[in-house]
């Protein structure tokens, strides 16, 4: 999604129609920042456009049942491009400043962007090397592949240990793959890659 907000719109096949599901965010306003929503909607695709009707599902942050649909139903519609997605819903049930509409950007391969984890990485990444940059209070890692920088990264742990016993403070300096660090630790920021 463009601007300040992220989301992630996925599209997955379902016999003669297309499942949309949407996850995102607010603009950070500190504490008054509305928490994440998502949705689930179906529809067929025609000339480039998904008109999706949402339907019932269970999520990681929300659920919405039939009986809130028969109330208050909703619906999503994807325009699809070479370039992007743009999503329109008239969906209300989000927090206040959270929005799902907006322009989706398919991520270039290779690409690394917050929420990703090192299972993921190590998957899209396989050959990259990891140098320890920083150690304390956050670990930073410079992710290169093929002599090249592509991006400086921080994880969800405070000082990640390693796979050898060292922890990234004894290792500032070190190179070392994706199977260094646990699978499940997942990107919370990401710096460019000009080194």
């Amino acid at each position: 999604m463009s601007g300040q907000r992220r989301g992630l719109l996925t599209l997955t096949p379902k016999g003669e129609a297309w499942r949309v599901s949407l996850s995102g965010g607010a603009l950070a306003d500190g504490a008054a920042t509305a928490a994440d929503c998502e949705l689930e909607a179906e529809g067929p695709l025609k000339d480039g456009r998904i008109a999706a009707r949402v339907v019932p599902f269970e999520g990681a942050n929300i659920s919405l049942s039939a009986e809130d649909l028969a109330a208050h139903p909703a619906k999503a519609e994807v325009t699809l491009n070479a370039e992007a997605a743009i999503v329109s819903t008239d969906f209300q049930g989000c927090g206040v400043g959270a929005d799902l509409s907006g322009r989706y950007v398919r991520p270039a391969p290779g690409a690394i962007s917050e929420g990703d984890s090192v299972a993921d990485l190590s998957a899209a990444l396989p050959d990259a090397r990891l140098t320890v940059l920083d150690g304390y209070p956050w670990a930073r890692f410079a992710v290169e592949r093929g002599g090249k920088r592509l991006a400086v990264v921080q994880f969800d742990g405070e000082n990640e240990e390693l796979a050898d016993g060292r922890n990234s403070q004894q290792a500032i300096g070190a190179q070392v793959g994706w199977s260094a660090l646990k699978p499940a630790l997942r990107v919370v920021k990401v710096e460019g890659g000009a080194s």
